[in-house]
């Protein structure tokens, strides 16, 4: 049976740990489409330096798990000096990784594109920056809206990896509320559904946007 006195009598707690999951994904999300839209002009560009550094960094993100990059974050940079808090390692972690997943997205959405439309637009007199941001860009961030729908959900999911090192958000909060009582079912019910709640609205907010800019053949 469900204890939901229980239940009520640790809902500050909970609030207090969703508050920050939601901070740490806001923060997360905004400097990964930011950061995703660098790597995508580094691996985008020419062959050079550039190429080179966007596409190296594409490949150290994807292919190294996120707890490590954590612990580099939060436990190896204090020898280098620099002290970060839990919150900021993690918020930069979730950003460095999932920029490089975002960056894909958008190079793959661009590249989707039929290269005749830039043509057209040259041939009307358009500079390629004024075709790229006029032509290209629109039609390729809606491309990428459902594919962003889902890394997002990853994203917000992610962010419970931050418990690991001490960050007291959702996760790490009912770690704490779990060695204290013996209600693992209420304390895990209440912790999906939250983040149920969180995924669901974000992707609902996605979905508007994919209706609101339909793709156009």
């Amino acid at each position: 049976m469900m204890d939901y006195g229980f239940i009520v009598r640790s809902f500050p707690l909970f609030l207090d740990g969703f508050w920050l999951t939601i901070q740490i994904a806001v923060l997360a999300v905004a400097g990964a489409l930011l950061g995703g839209g660098i790597v995508a002009r580094c691996t985008m560009a020419r062959r050079g330096p550039l190429h080179g550094a966007g596409v190296a960094f594409v490949e150290v993100m994807r292919n190294t798990p996120i707890l490590v990059q954590i612990f580099i974050l939060y436990f190896g940079l204090p020898s280098l000096g620099l002290q970060p808090s839990g919150f900021v390692s993690a918020v930069v972690a979730l950003i460095l990784q999932n920029s490089a997943y975002v960056g894909e997205i958008y190079r793959a959405a661009i590249r989707s594109v039929h290269p005749k439309q830039t043509e057209c637009a040259l041939a009307l007199g358009m500079l390629p920056r004024t075709a790229l941001l006029r032509i290209i860009l629109p039609q390729a961030l809606r491309r990428a809206l459902p594919p962003l729908g889902n890394q997002l959900v990853f994203m917000i999911k992610d962010t419970s990896i931050a418990s690991i090192i001490a960050v007291a958000e959702l996760t790490h909060t009912s770690k704490l509320l779990l060695d204290q009582t013996a209600a693992p079912y209420e304390i895990f019910a209440i912790v999906a559904l939250c983040y149920l709640a969180l995924c669901s609205v974000t992707l609902a907010g996605v979905k508007m946007l994919e209706l609101r800019f339909p793709v156009r053949a």
